[in-house]
């Protein structure tokens, strides 16, 4: 086995990142770095660019190394700061005390409600006109739905806001901030502790059916949580619930835009807002790299990976992998599910239900007044590991039929 300090210090060594076959800082890649996902994938399923690491674009390779137990995050129970950064068994103890406000039942719990503020803001931008999807749609609904999970009250979300935006840098490998995204992040982390602090201290007074109540509340098989484990837990939740979900829905609006006939048939037919979402995160993924360690010497794709390996699975990579999808660079929701956007096996992502109903009920709402893109240019970015539409402005003219 690889020892946990060795696996970490290569999981954050800045070695990592400069040994990555494209540039993220360069404004070609991180403006469309489809054509250079390709051009790795043609040396094969698996590619080593430098000693230990090993970069997916193959969809079955990354399923393996995503559903095998071999492949971890390397994070000691003991040591390390991160609630769910750890491997079993210690990862399911931890994962099942907060798995309840993120369960399929817990979520469809409050699909009406965010179908109810969806179908509002929907009618409020159409109202106007036109409308910015990310902004004055997909920011505002991930923001409300993630606090609601966390538990905090509605007064105090505005506070929240600021701090979130510049949470958000968390997904910028440190070898890519500048200085002032530095200082925005450090700033904006203590805002939120400072915040969250107080809400621990309410909820130790009056436990709700929340997150924060939920990593208080120690039970047969869970020890009590520190004040700055509880802190640690919620921002990474929060953190990971914000803004890739809110890029994932503006990226499968925009998927709808730039292919009208997949678009009307879901206009015509909402149920098929499931299937959209599921093709969104195979065709656009918000979410462009997942990383593994090799907790003891393992294999992929015929390739031995020696223990401590850095592998990191490339999602917009693996989703259009000609060997497995048909003509991968077409948006068809026909095509079934099948992506490995959400992770897979032990790790597979916590919040997938909240991504999916929200995204649904975005897709379904702004479908019915048959959006048109405004002849503004359009502009995807990958920021850090994180990619898509900065702003999506679009025209709501249609008449929709009767509301929800």
């Amino acid at each position: 086995m690889a020892s946990e300090s060795q696996a970490r210090r290569i999981a954050v060594s800045a070695d990592f990142w400069d040994h990555l076959p494209f540039d993220m800082r360069g404004e070609a890649f991180r403006a469309d770095p489809y054509p250079a996902y390709e051009r790795l994938r043609a040396e094969g399923p698996v590619a080593s660019p430098g000693e230990g690491v090993l970069l997916v674009t193959g969809y079955h390779a990354g399923a393996a190394v995503l559903g095998d137990p071999r492949f971890g995050l390397g994070g000691g129970a003991l040591e390390s700061q991160s609630f769910l950064l750890v491997d079993p068994p210690e990862h399911r103890c931890r994962r099942a005390r907060v798995s309840g406000p993120f369960s399929a039942r817990a979520v469809e719990r409050l699909r009406p409600a965010v179908r109810h503020r969806t179908a509002g803001l929907v009618r409020a931008a159409a109202a106007r006109g036109e409308a910015d999807v990310v902004a004055d749609l997909a920011v505002p609904l991930a923001l409300e739905l993630i606090c609601t999970v966390v538990g905090v009250p509605l007064v105090d979300r505005p506070r929240w806001y600021g701090a979130l935006s510049g949470m958000g840098l968390a997904f910028t490998p440190p070898g890519l901030l500048t200085e002032e995204d530095t200082a925005r992040l450090a700033a904006a982390r203590l805002e939120f502790a400072h915040y969250l602090a107080a809400l621990i201290e309410e909820r130790r007074r009056v436990p709700r059916d929340d997150l924060v109540s939920a990593l208080l509340t120690p039970g047969p098989e869970h020890t009590a949580l520190t004040e700055q484990q509880v802190i640690t837990a919620v921002g990474q939740f929060v953190v990971a619930g914000y803004e890739p979900v809110a890029l994932q829905m503006a990226n499968a609006v925009y998927a709808l835009l730039r292919h009208p006939e997949q678009l009307e048939h879901l206009r015509a037919h909402p149920s098929y807002a499931p299937a959209v979402v599921e093709e969104a995160l195979r065709y656009d993924p918000s979410l462009h790299l997942i990383t593994r360690i090799a907790l003891c010497d393992a294999d992929v794709a015929g390739r031995r990976v020696p223990a401590g390996t850095v592998v990191g699975v490339l999602p917009g990579a693996v989703g259009r992998d000609p060997e497995v999808f048909a003509d991968p660079r077409r948006f068809d929701a026909a095509r079934g599910p099948q992506h490995l956007a959400l992770g897979r096996g032990e790790h597979f992502c916590l919040g997938a239900h909240l991504t999916r109903v929200q995204a649904q009920a975005l897709v379904t709402a702004v479908a019915r007044y048959r959006p048109v893109l405004t002849g503004e240019s359009v502009r995807q970015r990958l920021s850090g590991v994180l990619w898509g539409v900065e702003r999506l402005p679009v025209v709501l003219a249609g008449r929709p039929g009767t509301e929800d």
